[in-house]
């Protein structure tokens, strides 16, 4: 599993704030990191609420783009329920069905969550091959500004 730095527009730190952090935090051992956590958060928990940072509203939030790719419906019952827990948080989602998203515009998501299952010895499902085949072709994008997760 790798762990990278979400787009800098889903953070609540301005790159120069980010910076300074990593800077603070590269040689701590993961002892200290834990420690420097708990610290962080006895200094949120003593603040009164009147400080503490809202989130932001969703108008300002990147939609998130939920592709459903399913052979059986399970993986689409999964990503349904997603959706409707993300829309009840009151963010703008899309769910797509696979077969009918426009993977050309992959590179313009800023949030993406792909559900899928598989099928056979681990095939994507039928209405995702032509997604999985993009994805790993010379012509998939590299994703470097997309926050992206597959179930």
């Amino acid at each position: 599993m790798t762990t990278q730095v979400p787009p800098s527009a889903l953070l609540p730190l301005n790159p120069e704030q980010l910076a300074r952090l990593q800077a603070a935090t590269t040689d701590l051992t993961p002892t200290q990191l834990a420690w420097v956590s708990g610290y962080f958060w006895g200094v949120l928990n003593q603040q009164p609420a009147a400080l503490a940072a809202t989130p932001a509203p969703a108008a300002e939030m990147p939609g998130i783009t939920i592709i459903s790719a399913s052979q059986t419906g399970n993986a689409r019952r999964v990503a349904e329920a997603l959706r409707d827990d993300l829309l009840a948080a009151k963010l703008n989602v899309k769910l797509v069905n696979a077969g009918d998203y426009k993977f050309k515009q992959i590179a313009s998501e800023k949030l993406l969550i792909v559900v899928t299952s598989t099928q056979g010895e681990g095939e994507p499902p039928e209405e995702a091959v032509a997604l999985h085949k993009f994805l790993f072709s010379k012509k998939a994008p590299k994703l470097e500004n997309t926050a992206f997760a597959v179930f």
